[in-house]
């Protein structure tokens, strides 16, 4: 993708707030809005394909939540980067690509339909740039850009028996080669990032192209969990020293829990007392455990951007604590791939790509407070 449609968007003028508490306030009506537009349409057969009509409103409700997001934190180039992907995943599933501007103009019309004019305009035109760019955002979703990066020759063998296991929801063969790569505490760090990573992705890319089920993508990811479980309690025992204390939890409303297990467990086996909360942690609750708690660093997860708002709100909350309470708030997950300074922009101390650089960045933080 070239720089032209950022900077495009950057020269979209600011949107006024009433706008957006407009958008955010009216999100239920204008959903209702564009599912009645769209499955009044005569060639709704042809944009959907054979696809129940539902999924297209579970579409229609995800990018309204996904529009709130950006609109928000007024982050376009995470729309530019996030729409070729939503083209290329619902396009392999039998979207045809001419829903997506009939979609984008049903979103226009209901907005010029139920919110004030004053309020609507400006919200309009970032709908009128996005339409405007249907054949750019068509051939970038073609462009398959691949998160995996070539384990080194040690693992290699390794990861590509691992993955063929995962593809076709071997079991037994996902257990037993778990085993022989992890004999000890020293190698799981190693056998997240050079074998479980990377299957992870090439699933989740099999699944966007779709090329596998989601029943295929959910079993995956099952067992992975279950080889991580069935590893720790194997491997992991008492921990000799103690660098301090972390929460890690994914964020509210989010379900991909797997990086932050990795987190958790590499963070364990550095030293930290670790509390693992789990996935869709609702904010009170999360903000409560953490504020009792007292740790030095929480780690949050995100792996879909339509989380992120609420994961700004979380790390907003956190920053009117008094300054002894407040701990170092760690951001990673897939939400931040394309653009990694983004999670400092939502007001995180740091980000962490894998969770070996969520060890170091842990570490680094601890050496602060110790000099």
């Amino acid at each position: 993708m070239d720089e032209k449609p950022i900077d495009e968007l950057a020269e979209l003028p600011s949107l006024p707030v009433q706008s957006v508490m407009a958008y955010k306030q009216n999100l239920a009506a204008l959903v209702e809005r564009v599912n009645k537009i769209m499955s009044s349409r005569a060639d709704l057969k042809l944009l959907i394909g054979e696809n129940p009509i539902q999924v297209m409103f579970e579409n229609h409700k995800n990018h309204g939540i996904f529009m709130s997001n950006i609109l928000s934190l007024h982050q376009y180039e995470l729309l530019a980067h996030t729409v070729p992907w939503v083209y290329r995943s619902y396009h392999s599933r039998g979207f045809s690509y001419a829903y997506f501007p009939a979609h984008l103009q049903a979103w226009r019309d209901a907005l010029m339909k139920i919110l004030p004019p004053d309020e609507a305009r400006p919200l309009v035109l970032v709908y009128d740039w996005m339409l405007s760019r249907h054949e750019d955002f068509i051939s970038w979703s073609q462009e398959i850009q691949s998160r995996v990066q070539e384990p080194p020759e040690s693992w290699k063998g390794m990861y590509q028996q691992f993955l063929q296991a995962l593809i076709h929801g071997q079991k037994d063969k996902v257990l037993e080669l778990g085993k022989e790569a992890v004999g000890s505490v020293d190698d799981v760090v190693d056998f997240y990032l050079y074998v479980l990573q990377p299957a992870m992705y090439v699933v989740g890319g099999m699944w966007e192209r779709g090329e596998i089920s989601v029943a295929k993508e959910h079993l995956a990811s099952a067992l992975v969990n279950r080889l991580m479980s069935l590893q720790y309690i194997e491997l992991f025992g008492p921990q000799r020293e103690k660098r301090g204390r972390a929460v890690v939890s994914t964020t509210t409303n989010e379900y991909h829990e797997i990086g932050a297990i990795m987190v958790a467990n590499s963070l364990e086996l550095d030293g930290w007392e670790v509390e693992y909360l789990g996935s869709n942690m609702p904010k009170e609750d999360l903000l409560d455990f953490v504020f009792a708690y007292q740790p030095d660093i929480l780690a949050l997860s995100v792996a879909m951007s339509f989380n992120l708002e609420s994961t700004q709100s979380i790390i907003n909350s956190i920053a009117s604590w008094p300054e002894g309470k407040r701990p170092k708030i760690m951001a990673g997950g897939l939400a931040f791939r394309d653009l990694p300074d983004l999670a400092t922009r939502l007001g995180a101390d740091g980000y962490a790509e894998d969770c070996r650089q969520a060890v170091q960045l842990a570490r680094a933080w601890q050496e602060q407070n110790v000099q």
